[in-house]
């Protein structure tokens, strides 16, 4: 299937310090009527004959990620599909996560997923009423593995019979009433340490769960894992938070209550915060946030995942693309948007 239309990244994420993967949603289609979605591989060093390679799928996709100790490029949708693929498109296996999703047909109504990482040697997806999921890897090649709960009784019951209209107030509401526990990001320092948030947060120790108590009741939108005594989280209403599960959490933000920070990564000695409202920077001498202006013209759009890798952080907007080396900014095209100028 063929559309000529924009397109929305969702999320994104580097392979080498110039290329990576985007989780594309199309303009012209309405997920709420048929999922369909993108991936597209980028390089951003290439001639822009070469730059671009788009995969289609026919569900919505709502992360992608890469597995670095088996080099595989990792797609997940929102209702549970995980295609996992090496260099080349080989080898190419798609998985469905057996309880996940909500429309699909054989769903357990345990709600979406949202976040697919990869954690020490493990590859990890988080969701909605607290869904956790690690592939299980087979033998003799790891695609060919499994995906099992990893959640256990940190796992909310299933959910009601979810209405029609899958992202309407009608679904908002279903939601609401079956109180369901949204986690929207995970990572962790190993797989005996791992962190997910959203509505909550909680810890894995390598033995079992456990809610943490943070010092803000705010929605928690990314976890970075700078070590295992250096966790960084940040959300909604300034939220910016930096600790651990075994010392507890210190609340940093020095921001009004408009800011939304969806990022957050460690380049050089800065902590690096995206916003709709821009990049910002958190000064730890200064124990300050503040506004990050760049060499582009016009300034990022839009900033939404952080991501660095080799020296390079990439900032992925919805619309907006951009790298720094350290030295310069430098604005990447999308081929099916008109160029930010």
């Amino acid at each position: 299937m063929a559309i000529k239309t924009n397109r929305t990244v969702q999320f994104g994420s580097l392979i080498r310090s110039y290329a990576g993967l985007l989780a594309e949603t199309l303009d012209a289609v309405d997920s709420n009527d048929y999922d369909f979605s993108s991936v597209g591989y980028f390089d951003g060093r290439e001639p822009s004959s070469r730059k671009w390679l788009v995969s289609t799928y026919e569900w919505l996709t709502v992360c992608v990620t890469y597995w670095e100790k088996n080099e595989i490029r990792c797609v997940l949708s929102r209702e549970g599909n995980v295609n996992l693929y090496g260099p080349g498109g080989s080898p190419d296996r798609t998985y469905q996560i057996p309880d996940a999703g909500v429309m699909r047909e054989g769903a357990a109504d345990y709600g979406y997923v949202n976040r697919i990482r990869a954690i020490g040697d493990g590859l990890y997806v988080c969701g909605q009423s607290r869904q956790v999921y690690r592939f299980a890897p087979g033998k003799p090649h790891v695609l060919d593995g499994h995906w099992v709960d990893f959640a256990g009784p940190m796992r909310q019951p299933p959910m009601s019979e979810p209405p029609d209209d899958n992202g309407g107030e009608a679904f908002d509401r279903w939601l609401d009433e079956n109180d369901a526990i949204d986690l929207v990001d995970i990572a962790g320092s190993s797989e005996s340490d791992i962190y997910t948030a959203g509505d909550e947060c909680w810890h894995y120790n390598g033995r079992q769960w456990k809610q943490l108590q943070l010092p803000t009741d705010e929605f928690i939108n990314a976890i970075k894992v700078i070590n295992a005594d250096q966790v960084v989280m940040v959300g909604h209403n300034g939220t910016l938070l930096i600790g651990n599960a075994r010392q507890g959490f210190t609340e940093l933000s020095s921001v009004d209550d408009n800011q939304n920070f969806t990022g957050v990564e460690l380049f050089g000695d800065k902590l690096f915060l995206a916003s709709s409202l821009g990049l910002f920077t958190y000064d730890a001498a200064q124990k300050k946030i503040e506004r990050y202006v760049t060499t582009l013209t016009p300034d990022l759009q839009d900033t939404h995942i952080l991501e660095a890798k080799d020296g390079v952080l990439w900032s992925f907007g919805f619309k907006d693309l951009a790298y720094f080396d350290r030295k310069t900014w430098t604005r990447v095209d999308h081929p099916d948007n008109p160029p930010i100028r």
